[in-house]
């Protein structure tokens, strides 16, 4: 504590007695490095980004950094400009993280779903200062961000349950993939099922399970033939060990802005499990 003291105070001497020479002069600028670029609350439609500096203090004694501002660029377009609500203690002869946290929704950003499915990645630059006392210390990042991929949703397998003359009772094995690191959750899935030219079932799955980070689940739909309204086509397609079957509909996803419907299909050779 004596040591701070006595530093500041020289700092204090130094600053009257030498009345002709600037602040500049006196007192080194610290400095703000990029470190990394985190996330946090991702999600396949909106997220934030976490842009994460180190500031080096380099004098003998504390100093205050307030008035960060940051304007953030994605793909050429000023994305936002703003401000740090709140500033930032340095110790002396210190090292502190700062983040700079920034939400995005990408449906806003690409102003359609079709452009959204069709990216693989942005590229950002992140320019700011800050403010110590009277001086400005300028800061920049850039790289590239990548856009959230859509799961892949595929018919692993069609169960046989049980036949008779009537009808057959199926199961329907959805394999749902998640491609992205993080975790995802769909909170429903429409969909429409069809076996060669027959249509299965529609309707709407709520229990999808969360996927965690490119990890991979199955859900089972539950499906019903009737004979009697299908005709022989519908019974003439369990005489196989496969069939073509043809699934497709939309993920349903919650969101500030409501319920955001993701379009999907699958189409292949799918095989009997009896």
């Amino acid at each position: 504590m004596q040591k701070k003291l006595s530093a500041a105070l020289i700092l204090v001497m130094a600053l009257i007695i030498g009345g002709c020479a600037t602040i500049e002069q006196l007192i080194q600028k610290p400095e703000i490095a990029f470190d990394s670029l985190g996330t946090r609350n991702m999600s396949l439609l909106e997220g934030t980004l976490l842009f994460r500096f180190n500031v080096s203090n380099p004098n003998p004694v504390g100093v205050r950094v307030d008035d960060i501002l940051y304007d953030l660029d994605i793909n050429g377009e000023r994305f936002i400009s703003s401000r740090l609500a709140q500033g930032l203690n340095l110790a002396a002869s210190d090292t502190s993280p700062m983040e700079i946290p920034v939400t995005i929704n990408y449906l806003k950003f690409f102003n359609s779903l079709s452009r959204f499915i069709r990216s693989d990645a942005l590229d950002y630059r992140l320019t700011g200062s800050a403010g110590v006392g009277p001086l400005r210390i300028p800061y920049r990042a850039s790289g590239r961000i990548d856009v959230p991929k859509l799961p892949d949703i595929t018919v692993d397998s069609i169960k046989v349950d049980s036949i008779s003359f009537t009808g057959a009772s199926l199961k329907l094995a959805l394999g749902m993939r998640n491609p992205n690191a993080f975790a995802l959750k769909m909170d429903g899935l429409e969909y429409t099922a069809r076996l060669g030219d027959v249509e299965l079932a529609k309707g709407v799955a709520r229990n999808v399970t969360p996927l965690a980070g490119n990890g991979r689940s199955v859900m089972t739909v539950d499906v019903n033939l009737n004979f009697l309204e299908l005709g022989r086509s519908a019974q003439a397609l369990l005489s196989g060990s496969s069939t073509r079957c043809h699934l497709s509909g939309n993920m349903l996803f919650n969101t500030l802005a409501g319920v955001e419907k993701i379009p999907f299909q699958f189409d292949g050779k799918v095989p009997f499990i009896k």
